[in-house]
Parts: structure tokens; sequence; C-alpha cells
């Protein structure tokens, strides 16, 4: 089974920081970036629970200095 999450990324300001959070985040196993809104500085994802937590993804954003400030409803 897939989840999906919408996270707000403030500290994502420019094509820089995305390109930064998108290296980070295509590190880790299983994780698809299904959209970037820089403007709204935020990333709709899809991921493998069992293969890699929100935990996880939280934390390797931290270390890459983009914290997720929190979940976001997801948008149809």
């Amino acid at each position: 089974m897939i989840e999906e999450r919408r996270v707000s990324i403030p500290r994502m300001n420019c094509s820089g920081c995305l390109r930064n959070v998108t290296n980070t985040l295509q590190a880790l196993p299983s994780l698809a970036i299904i959209a970037t809104d820089l403007p709204a500085k935020t990333l709709h994802l899809h991921y493998d629970p069992e293969q890699l937590s929100l935990e996880q993804i939280k934390t390797a954003l931290e270390q890459a200095e983009y914290p997720i400030e929190k979940e976001l409803p997801l948008v149809e």
C-alpha cells in the first residue's frame, strides 16, 4: 500500500532549495515526488511505508536543513 502526503517546507525559497530538497528525497528508497509547488513551499509525496517511514523522510530533510513544518490536507 502506498502512503500519500502533502507537506509544507518553509525554508524552500528558490529553485536551488527545491533542487536540494529533491536530491535529498531522491536518495531515499521507494519515494516519489508527485508534485512540487515552490511558491506555496509544498511537496506532494508518495512512498511505500514498508520501506520508508514519514519519520525517515522528516529526518533526511532536517539533516539537509529543510525541515517539514507540517502536514497539509491532500488536494484533489
